[in-house]
């Protein structure tokens, strides 16, 4: 029974980490573009901080399942 349980958490982590890198890679997106842009719109700014905080909340529940990672970024070891 602790070999399912197993495969289903780390099966749950795969997904979490691949839920931090597509943010991450939204976050740094959006923020080379922010820097570029005169006037932002509300929306934008509303866009921006939704994004930050769909991340914090990833990133925290990553930390409290204790997830690891050995691939190419940093997602959970900031």
């Amino acid at each position: 029974m602790a070999r399912r349980a197993d495969k289903i958490k780390e099966l749950g982590d795969q997904k979490l980490i691949a839920l931090i890198e597509k943010l991450q890679n939204e976050i740094s997106r959006t923020s080379d573009l922010d820097r570029t842009t005169l006037d932002m719109s509300d929306e934008n700014i509303v866009a921006s901080k939704i994004l930050k905080a769909k991340y914090n909340f990833a990133y925290d529940e990553a930390r409290y399942r204790h997830t690891r990672f050995s691939g190419i970024t940093n997602a959970i070891t900031q």
